[in-house]
């Protein structure tokens, strides 16, 4: 691929502002054109600080609101780092300028932010949304999606995010500015099972959360489960915790999905598929052939590429935070149309 020199705007830094950096840097094929702080905690300078770091240059600097640098820099992207809470409302104010936007999961932490961003869609059809989640992105899921076809027809499946608590800062206590465990971390897994359920719509949900032993941290759930069922009778389960023991010599994450088909089986695991079959188990360990951001830039610029936008971005959001509303009403909840 030609190389490309996307303009880049960034608002704010929290979450993974690491994902643009990082694959700008390793790819080349985008150019920081202006940053800004985006919230009383997040200063233009903490915002030029990440960059500087990774890149050791000082991008531009806007100290006005975000929406007055993108009228002034004209960025082709946004990148939306800013309080989880504000995501919607960013990127609406994006697309409505025709400008693609790649944010901090999740887009949107309620479903009234979130049909207003499909209502930027339907009037933007041309501008591309993605978030930061995805199955197209680590070597196991990666190996899994390349290896998926070999296993028949998807029938049934259970996905695992669980990560440490350590200690986290103040607005993970608080529901409003949080989003909840479901649409933060459970997202991550919603986003494979609709994957590998062919991308067919979600049909119904119901869940369970519990905010029990948190240390101290409020509002924030520990623990989370959720059944979904899709459209065509696959059902599907995602277990979703901050229980992970604080062991030193564990990782931060222990992240696992398992796919049974008709023909046979996908299990992820420690970066690595192994698929099993009636003629023999066979484990892959293929490396991504982008990045996310990178990959985000791609479907930006006409290539083919991986990243979910559009029809499945808001698919999978909705399937999030109408998982947490099912474990807030304890009853089963039937997906409406976006």
């Amino acid at each position: 691929m030609a190389l490309i020199r996307t303009r880049v705007c960034i608002a704010g830094n929290r979450g993974h502002l690491n994902v643009p950096l990082d694959d700008m840097k390793k790819s080349g094929h985008g150019e920081i054109v202006g940053v800004c702080g985006a919230g009383p905690d997040m200063s233009t300078e903490s915002v030029a600080s990440s960059c500087r770091r990774v890149f050791g240059t000082e991008p531009p600097r806007f100290d006005g609101d975000y929406r007055s640098m993108l009228d002034a820099a004209k960025p082709d992207v946004l990148v939306v780092c800013g309080p989880f809470e504000d995501h919607a409302a960013m990127t609406v104010e994006a697309v409505g300028r025709g400008i693609h936007v790649f944010c901090e999961k999740p887009v949107s932490t309620t479903l009234e932010g979130l049909a207003d961003v499909a209502n930027a869609h339907r009037l933007h059809p041309d501008v591309k949304i993605a978030q930061m989640c995805g199955p197209h992105y680590d070597t196991g899921n990666w190996s899994a999606t390349c290896h998926a076809s070999e296993i028949g027809t998807v029938r049934l499946m259970h996905a695992q995010k669980s990560y440490k608590l350590g200690k986290r800062e103040a607005y993970f206590m608080s529901r409003q500015t949080s989003g909840g465990l479901i649409p933060w971390v459970g997202i991550h897994a919603i986003s494979w099972l609709y994957h590998f359920a062919g991308r067919i719509p979600f049909k119904a949900v119901c869940a369970s959360q519990s905010s029990e032993f948190n240390k101290g941290h409020g509002d924030l759930e520990m623990s989370a489960a959720c059944l979904f069922e899709f459209a065509d009778g696959v059902a599907a389960s995602a277990s979703i915790d901050y229980l992970r023991p604080e062991n030193p010599s564990l990782g931060h994450g222990d992240d696992r999905i398992r796919v049974m088909g008709t023909d046979g089986s996908i299990e992820v695991r420690d970066d690595a598929c192994v698929r099993s079959t009636p003629t023999g188990t066979e484990t892959f360990c293929d490396a991504p052939p982008f990045g996310m951001f990178e990959d985000f830039l791609r479907s930006v610029n006409g290539e083919p590429a991986n990243i979910m936008t559009g029809v499945d971005l808001l698919r999978v959001t909705q399937a999030a935070l109408l998982a947490r509303e099912a474990a807030d009403r304890h009853q089963r909840i039937v997906f409406p149309d976006l």
